[in-house]
């Protein structure tokens, strides 16, 4: 583009990342950093950056790294080359080269070399510099007179970034910022110091020059109404979250869970389906799945403690237990013999049922959440599974491909189902194998395809697409005649033609039973209205609102259900404003272990659609022990996805119909992920604000208030550029943030998730003794929290003040922030407790720090008419601790009841409803064992606190 914005021409095109562009110093030519070239559907590394030229007044692009018979540096293994900068005289291109390390399957980057080679690739690579510090190098740059700076960076918790020159660090006084420095042509440096773009000379460091510099960012705000909430209090409602249904081999019957029950419907359909089993609100269960003959079910259950595979006989009841200790997505081999489903980190184990050996066939890989549900071949040789490959060492994004294994021997190949492109997500998109062998159902662009296969799961020609409209969770008839997909709400059978698709009624509501007047005596309450709270209070509440805050009096009538918190401290409920249903590991643990630590609201920032619509119609209806969910559904991102609940999108068609599924299942926010360009992120938004009425956002700063969203996700976390953070490398943030977020009019909100919070747990290690970490947590969770149970370095302490400071200013400015915790990433329940201490330890009063997690999201989701504090017709979400908090913060970890909606849940008795399975939960591994678990659970995450 010319230098006032105008011009703006798209020089490169393709599905490959082009970054870095680097200016000739003719003019004629760009260097860049791509992947181009390489092969996108390799499990691992497949396209890994090289340095590329492009010549522009002819359009060619042709490689300079990385060719055949070229010499060079760290070529013994995969190497990556990236960040380009010419030679003063346009004869050579300086870059970073770095070494690939990979541990277990998860690669990283070692850049510590920067090397040189001909503008042409004519020549080898040769060594320019080699970093000896313990650091990463990044943005060389070579002066006119040959002198080569670069910045030399380190992580959190240390997190430094350095300006080298000439192989010595220059001592800049200030925060310098990742970001490329540049040569002037009077031999100074132009970098970005303290926020501010800064002149420094080298050999005269401490004499900088700032470069004055005002900007404005022209925004235009949304403006729309917010949606009604289902906040459980209508009577009677059709159930949205039928989940992960199946047709049975004959086709005249349909298996899904919804209620936490397991049911069976009539593809006739009309009919009330019938319930197979129920589960304990403290329980759960899901993923039913037919066996060959057609009268059998198994699925998924953690009735102890962890989830295992169940059969299930329709005919008499009868029940039998296949496979315990933590396995999930059931699918039993065409002989009914071998039962193939996932272990908690995503392993493909199959079990030989007479004998029961088991073995693990292959591990996935990577991380993010575990791979697809199995499917077998005809002939029991193969299995097939969804898995993401990952293009290269630098970002952890790939396609979500076919993986097909050998029941026998676990070798495996990888199929895309077409070219650069991914199934639609890992969780129950397909591949599903036809009866018959001849096709693969998968969800492609939130549509239902077929894909022509070999016996052996080779594709045999080109994805078909079968239906225009929203689709989800495939499976066929016996004859290979008919697909059960989901549409929205629907559920739909269809043809293998693409002919006579047709909806199958499934009539099922669900009721809300009306909770018991109950007066609860608070011995001191905060409202969430001031800074102080109240002595001898009563809370009255009829029909799960609140309507009476007043003087305590003991003469009220019998009829009330009395709670004595007369020694106790009554505060509204608890908001995590940043979760992950993830049911599919976690079981009920996850909603219950939330309840015992105060959280009556969750925000659910990303998950499986229909699986959220099912948790928030339980929690609604009391059939699940948990807190109210506000849903989202999968994060909607670009082609190449990270989690296995991101949904990949290169079409505005699969958008709209990934969207049309939102309105469906009613979605109460809408979440774009990295790799979204900014096409879906605007056009996300405006369906978010004008079809759905909620917020919308992700985590992208800048980009993200332009293009219409409300909010960001984190302050710091993965990005889709090298640069651009909204934070430095040492954690500080300057006044462009925190004016997004402050400023009048801007109407732009943070939710916070401090990770640098997790050193706190080795400031209580009592904490890791508490019942609801020894039994209630998962075994992954409770060894992570007794792990951190000791002290820490007192970088990690200096690291969360930093962090914390942020937020501090942005609540001082008059700026929303609502706390979350990003879990499962972090111990669930617990962490938010940590987060709240970081506040108040960096400096918020014990009612500022509270309002993060019960004023501050009631408004920022639009629902503080009903949520967020204790006032007359409020409803009744109340959590009670033991002690005071205004008195000693410490105290407000210590739940024993909480009201969600008037209903009261006592953290003892859910704790007992936990116990009978505690000691073989316990005996399942050892604590090395669950560490791993807990390890592989949360690699390639999306935030970390270094550890």
């Amino acid at each position: 583009m010319r230098p006032d914005g105008s011009d703006l021409r798209q020089r490169t095109d393709g599905p490959w990342d082009d970054r870095a562009p680097a200016w000739s110093p003719d003019g004629t030519r760009l260097a860049f950093g791509s992947e181009r070239g390489g092969d996108p559907d390799a499990p691992l590394g497949g396209s890994p950056y090289r340095i590329h030229v492009l010549h522009l007044g002819t359009g060619a692009v042709t490689p300079v790294t990385g060719l055949p018979d070229q010499d060079g540096p760290l070529q013994d293994g995969p190497w990556e080359d990236f960040d380009p900068t010419w030679s003063p005289d346009g004869t050579r291109l300086l870059f970073v080269r770095a070494k690939v390390v990979t541990t277990g399957t998860t690669p990283t980057v070692e850049s510590r070399t920067i090397a040189a080679v001909a503008a042409d690739g004519s020549g080898a690579v040769t060594v320019e510099h080699t970093e000896t510090a313990a650091a990463q190098v990044m943005t060389p740059a070579l002066a006119a007179d040959g002198r080569l700076a670069h910045l030399r960076t380190t992580a959190s918790p240390n997190g430094s970034c350095t300006l080298v020159v000439d192989g010595r660090a220059v001592p800049v006084d200030g925060d310098l910022a990742p970001v490329p420095p540049r040569w002037t042509a009077d031999g100074r440096l132009l970098v970005t110091l303290d926020g501010a773009f800064t002149l420094v000379r080298p050999e005269e460091p401490a004499e900088p020059e700032e470069i004055p510099f005002e900007g404005v960012l022209p925004v235009d705000r949304p403006r729309y109404r917010v949606k009604e909430y289902d906040l459980g209090q209508e009577r009677v409602r059709p159930v949205r979250g039928i989940h992960l249904p199946a047709l049975s081999p004959d086709g005249r019957s349909i298996a899904f869970a919804a209620l936490n029950s397991l049911w069976l419907a009539g593809t006739s359909g009309g009919r009330r389906p019938k319930r197979l089993r129920e589960s304990p609100a403290t329980r759960t269960l899901l993923a039913p799945s037919w066996a060959p003959d057609g009268r059998s079910l198994v699925y998924a259950d953690d009735r102890d403690g962890l989830l295992g595979v169940y059969r299930h006989d329709p005919a008499t009841g009868e029940e039998t237990a296949l496979a315990t200790g933590g396995r999930v997505m059931p699918a039993l081999s065409p002989d009914g013999e071998r039962l193939a489903c996932l272990d908690m980190v995503g392993r493909l184990v199959v079990r030989d049922l007479a004998s029961g050996a088991e073995r693990v066939l292959v591990a996935p890989l990577g991380g993010g959440g575990i791979p697809g549900r199995p499917s077998w071949s005809p002939d029991g040789r193969h299995l097939a599974l969804c898995d993401r490959n990952r293009l290269g060492a630098r970002f952890r994004e790939g396609y979500n491909l076919i993986r097909v294994v050998d029941a026998t021997t676990g070798a495996d190949r990888l199929h895309t189902v077409a070219p650069h492109t991914s199934i639609a997500d890992r969780y129950d998109s397909g591949p599903v194998w036809s009866p018959d062998g001849r096709w693969m159902a998968v969800i492609v662009e939130s549509a239902l395809c077929l894909l022509p296969v070999t016996p052996d799961g080779t594709p045999r020609g080109r994805l078909r697409t079968l239906t225009t409209e929203p689709a989800d969770h495939p499976t066929w008839s016996g004859d290979s005649k008919t697909l059960l997909y989901q549409s929205g709400t629907r559920l739909r059978l269809i043809d293998v033609s693409g002919d006579h698709a047709r909806t199958v009624r499934v009539p099922l509501d669900h009721t809300r039973p009306t909770p018991a007047d109950i007066v609860v005596h608070a011995g001191q309450m905060w409202d969430g209205t001031g800074e102080t709270v109240r002595d001898d209070v009563d809370i009255v509440v009829r029909r799960g609102r609140i309507t009476a805050v007043e003087a305590h009096r003991g003469n009220r009538r019998a009829a009330l259900r009395r709670i004595d918190a007369s020694a106790h401290t009554v505060i509204p409920g608890l908001w995590d404003s940043h979760t992950h249903p993830w049911q599919s590991t976690y079981g009920s643990r996850q909603a219950t272990g939330q309840l015992t630590y105060g959280v009556t609201t969750a925000v659910s920032l990303g998950g499986f659609a229909h699986e959220q619509a099912r948790i928030r119609e339980e929690v609604n209806t009391g059939r699940l022990a948990g807190p109210r969910l506000l849903t989202t559904g999968e994060l909607l991102d670009g082609a190449r996805v990270a989690y296995s609940m991101g949904r990949a999108h290169r079409t505005r068609a699969g958008l709209h119909r990934s969207l049309e599924r939102a309105e469906a299942l009613d979605w109460d926010f809408v979440k774009t992920y990295v790799r979204a360009p900014g096409w879906v992120m605007s056009e996300a938004a405006r369906f978010a604000h004008e079809r759905l009425g909620v917020r919308t956002g992700g985590h992208l700063l800048s980009p993200g208030v332009q293009l219409g969203q409300d909010l960001t996700t984190h302050l710091q976390a993965t990005q889709r550029a090298e640069f651009g953070h909204a934070i430095t490398t040492t954690g500080r943030a300057h006044q462009d943030v925190v004016e997004i977020y402050t400023r009048q009019g801007v109407d732009f909100s943070l939710i916070a998730t401090p990770f640098t919070a997790s050193p706190l747990m080795g400031a209580d290690p009592a904490l890791a003794d508490d019942p609801r970490v020894t039994v209630v947590m998962p075994p992954w969770d409770a060894a992570v929290v007794r792990q951190g149970a000791g002290p820490r370095p007192p970088a990690q302490l200096a690291a969360l003040r930093t962090e914390t400071d942020i937020y501090r200013r942005i609540l001082v400015a008059g700026g929303v922030v609502a706390l979350g915790t990003d879990q499962p990433l972090g111990p669930v329940g617990l962490f938010l407790h940590l987060a709240l201490r970081a506040l108040h330890a960096g400096g918020l009063g014990p009612a500022e720090t509270l309002r993060t997690a019960t004023v501050l999201p009631a408004r920022l989701f639009g629902l503080d008419d009903d949520l967020g504090t204790v006032e007359t017709g409020k409803l009744a979400d109340l959590t009670i601790v033991d002690g005071d908090p205004f008195t000693d913060f410490a105290d407000l970890v210590r739940t024993v009841t909480v009201l969600r909606g008037g209903t009261p849940y006592t953290t003892e008795e859910l704790v007992a409803a936990y116990r009978p399975s505690a000691r073989r939960v316990k005996a399942a591994g050892t604590e090395e064992d669950w560490l791993e678990v807990g390890r592989l659970m949360r690699r390639d995450g999306c935030c970390h606190d270094g550890h």
